[in-house]
């Protein structure tokens, strides 16, 4: 949940860092944006910088009623405070972190472009980070009112950011972490008994998450004659399908329990517990392959290495590799840096780093396993303590 915890001071530094990227990108001001509707990963630069997620999910622009309806922008001038543009009135002042907010009364780009000419900066070279949330027909209501202004694309800026995080960002992570480590035991024991179903499990790991006050996002999840597919249900990710002895099960959860700090676990399970030699053979293999991750994710390395250190386990037990991603950053949703095979950024020292595999074979099937660590300077911190098998 979003409280007032986080000190103002946490804010200023971002606000200060989103500052000095704005004057080194020759902008006048950055234009973030963000979309509500309940999951923080679509709003996580408004959380970052304002400690605000739109309530309203997604709508459809309506033509002389509203624009942007669902959305918000905090807008970070070079100098000076932030303005925190908001698709309605009523909103949690006791919560926000920034001060001036300005309600749009339907009309998101109109508020955003008025408020950068009450600024001054009407004409100016502005920053745009819309990321995936900025849909097309209120972009160009945005370019329409704001004809003048020259936007430029820095849709990473404030992920850039996200990506170092400070020893309290740590802290929140840790305090997620373990709600999401009591969630995911709880649907593997849920799995673990035949006859429930992908749903029974997945429920079992929604009540304990929720009641604790966090904002579920996915729970990818596949059974039986399924497992090759990341999730077999799509909408919603999991399914009634009943869980039979000898079934493996896998789910890869992601949740948000502290601040929109997130988890980001996977596990597998076989129903009635009772792993055959192979399904046991695979199973150890994708676990090995992600404690050698661990093991290997230090100050220094690059996220291509991390990739290749993972598959080179698996490669070495005659596992194939499920999906084309060795995990990623995470922090308020995912982050690059991205573990795949082209990636030379190095891993640094305050990083949070989710390390992760699918892995299978075709006539045993295929499991998920995955860690979530603290990058220190001299040593790396698992978070992801739930157990690998019940």
């Amino acid at each position: 949940m979003l409280t007032n915890r986080t000190p103002r001071s946490e804010y200023e530094h971002r606000w200060t860092r989103a500052q000095a990227l704005a004057k080194a990108q020759g902008v006048e001001a950055l234009v973030v944006w963000g979309k509500g509707g309940g999951p923080v990963d679509t709003a996580n630069d408004l959380i970052y910088l304002a400690n605000y997620s739109p309530v309203f999910p997604y709508c459809p622009d309506l033509s002389g009623n509203w624009s942007g309806l669902s959305h918000a922008a905090v807008i970070i001038p070079v100098t000076g405070e932030p303005v925190l543009i908001t698709d309605t009135a009523v909103v949690r002042t006791d919560v926000i972190a920034v001060q001036d907010v300005r309600p749009a009364a339907g009309f998101v780009p109109d508020m955003v472009v008025q408020t950068l000419q009450k600024m001054g900066l009407g004409q100016a070279r502005i920053g745009l980070v819309a990321g995936p949330w900025l849909v097309a027909g209120i972009y160009r209501r945005l370019l329409e009112v704001g004809r003048d202004l020259e936007f430029v694309d820095l849709d990473k800026a404030i992920e850039s950011l996200r990506t170092h995080k400070s020893a309290f960002e740590f802290e929140l992570l840790r305090e997620s972490a373990e709600v999401g480590n009591r969630a995911m035991e709880a649907m593997m024991k849920a799995a673990a008994i035949p006859g429930n179903t992908e749903a029974d499990a997945v429920a079992a790991a929604y009540d304990v998450a929720i009641r604790r006050g966090a904002a579920m996002i996915d729970a990818a999840c596949a059974s039986g004659p399924h497992t090759a597919f990341y999730a077999y249900g799509m909408a919603p990710q999991w399914t009634t399908r009943p869980l039979a002895a000898g079934d493996i099960f896998h789910c890869d959860m992601y949740g948000a329990a502290t601040e929109g700090y997130t988890w980001d676990f996977s596990r597998s399970v076989v129903t009635g517990g009772r792993w055959t030699r192979e399904q046991k053979e695979v199973y150890d293999g994708a676990i090995a392959a992600i404690e050698a991750g661990v093991a290997a994710c230090r100050p220094g390395i690059t996220a291509a290495g991390l990739y290749t250190t993972v598959l080179d386990v698996l490669t070495a037990r005659d596992i194939f590799c499920g999906y084309p991603l060795h995990g990623h950053s995470y922090g308020i949703g995912w982050e690059s840096p991205w573990l795949v095979p082209s990636n030379e950024t190095r891993i640094e020292a305050g990083m949070a780093i989710a390390i992760e595999c699918m892995a299978g074979r075709e006539d045993v099937g295929f499991v998920k396993f995955e860690h979530n660590v603290l990058v220190h300077e001299h040593h790396t911190e698992l978070l992801s303590t739930c157990p690998a098998r019940v």
